[in-house]
Order: structure tokens, then sequence, then C-alpha cells
């Protein structure tokens, strides 16, 4: 089932990839860098800077969306591009999809992906003091895993991963898809999340209620951005709630009656004069916390 609705997915996505084709050069792209050598598509990652650029550049690592089971980094790409204009290095990462692997080993993938980038900060002029994470709905919600394993040597030991190295001076997390046991459309991802391997393992309770992971570690300043007309609106405002002592810039969109201000416009849509306030909003949130 996971497979029919990553067709799905990619199929209504395709017509949006197809019409964008922004002027790129402005751009340096460096794309499907191997941060594991296993030959795994899953284990690519892009990176994007400003062609005139020079001296280390903050730094915007982004966790692509998708359900967890569909999409690679590319759906993405127009995000990353405005974010690259803005001054910013950008790293895009590919994990492994659903029904293929489970949530643990995508989790893993990430963290292999921001320790590989660690160690490449200098060669890549990339600064370490302005290291900032985002991720849309799947990708929020695996930017949430990272984030908490980052800030709790206890939840780290649990999940059995090292730290990346990195610190993360802020975050935003755009329509965070929070629960992984759904019953919405997206109800069969609830069987594959998890695998015999996992059972009665310290961490299977937080893969199956994420929002458990809340309390347990020191996390960065977080940027939650939803819409009113975001489907998963709700996932949203039960982690700005279950947050307060975590300093929180939350924006949260009202009904649009030009445009449809949907699940993750902002990432989707980037010329938008609204996702262009999204983007004014959160890098200027990310500078105050340089």
């Amino acid at each position: 089932m996971t497979r029919f609705w990553r067709f799905v997915f990619e199929k209504y996505d395709a017509p949006r990839l197809r019409s964008q084709h922004p002027d790129l050069s402005d751009l340096q792209i460096t794309r499907d860098v191997p941060y594991l050598t296993d030959g795994d598509r899953g284990h690519l990652l892009d990176i994007y800077r400003p062609r005139k650029a020079s001296g280390k550049l903050p730094l915007i690592i982004n966790i692509h969306g998708g359900g967890l089971f569909a999409s690679y980094k590319e759906v993405n790409a127009v995000f990353n591009y405005e974010w690259a204009r803005r001054g910013y290095a950008v790293v895009s990462t590919n994990y492994r999809r659903l029904p293929e692997t489970t949530l643990i080993h995508q989790i893993e993938d990430v963290m292999a992906a921001l320790r590989f980038v660690n160690e490449k900060l200098d060669d890549w002029s990339m600064d370490p003091d302005r290291c900032y994470l985002t991720g849309d709905s799947a990708g929020a919600l695996l930017a949430w895993f990272v984030l908490s394993l980052e800030g709790s040597a206890a939840l780290r030991k649990a999940f059995g991963v090292p730290p990346s190295g990195l610190c993360f001076r802020a975050a935003a997390l755009i329509s965070i898809m929070l629960h992984t046991r759904r019953k919405d459309p997206l109800i069969a991802i609830s069987d594959v999340i998890t695998g015999p391997e996992d059972h009665g393992k310290a961490y299977e309770p937080f893969l199956l209620d994420p929002l458990s992971l809340a309390g347990l570690a020191e996390l960065p300043p977080l940027c939650l951005v939803t819409s009113a007309q975001d489907m998963i609106r709700r996932e949203t405002l039960t982690l700005h709630n279950a947050i307060p002592n975590v300093e929180q810039l939350f924006l949260d969109y009202p009904r649009n009656k030009k445009r449809r201000l949907g699940h993750v416009f902002a990432v989707l849509y980037p010329d938008w004069p609204e996702s262009r306030k999204v983007f004014e909003q959160i890098d200027g949130f990310f500078r105050r916390h340089a």
C-alpha cells in the first residue's frame, strides 16, 4: 500500500517539478555526493551555494518530506535554491524510504549524513557556528528526531547512534508530520514504521509516539510553520503546545482568498508572496541565533 501512495505522491508532484525552471546561473550546485559509499540512492546528498560567495557560509541542512515513503531530495530543489540565494550553503540529503526500510534506519541515515557533513565543513567552507536545520512534513519529523537525539545523551544511547558533531543554532519545522500511527489516508505507514528488530528496544516507544520525545532533550530555538489550509495543521499545533519551554517562532498562516496555502506551501512554491514572507521570517530567526 505504501508503494501505491508513493506512486500517487510522485505523480501529483511531477507537474509542479516540470513547470519550475528557475535561472540557476547564480548558483553552484553539486549533486549526488555519497555520504555512505554503498551505492544506495538513499545515501546521496546535494550541495547548493551562491556562485559568487566567499568565505565560510552559514549552513542549512534540509530534510525533504514525502510521508517517509515517497520522493527524494530533488523534490525540494526550488526551496533550496531560495536559501542559497539568501547567502546560505545548503545540504539537501536523501534517506532510504519505507517500506524498503524502517524508521529507525531512516533516522540512522540522516544522522550519518550529518556526521559526514561535519567532517567536510572546512573543505566546503561552511561555518560551524551558523548551522541550521530545516525539514518539511515527514522531513520535519526526521528533523524532530535529530534535534532530540543531538540534545540528549540518554536518547542517543537508547537509539544507539553517536552525535553528529554539529551544533544547530536554530531549526525550522514546516508542517510537521508528527504522528506515525495514523488514522488518515497514510494509515498504511503504521504497519511499516517498525519491524521485528525493533520490538522491545528502548527506542521503539519513541518511533510509535514521536511526541513522547518532548521534554526529554535540550532543543535549539524552533520556528514552527503551518497554515489554516494545511491538511495536518493540528500536528504542528500539538508540537507547539507540547514544548512551552522551548523558544519558538510560531507561524500559522490564515486562510487565503487568492491561493490555497496548503501543506508545505512555502516549500512547494517559494515564489508566492506568502512563501517569501515565510523565508524572510525564518531567515531573520536564524540570523538572530547565529
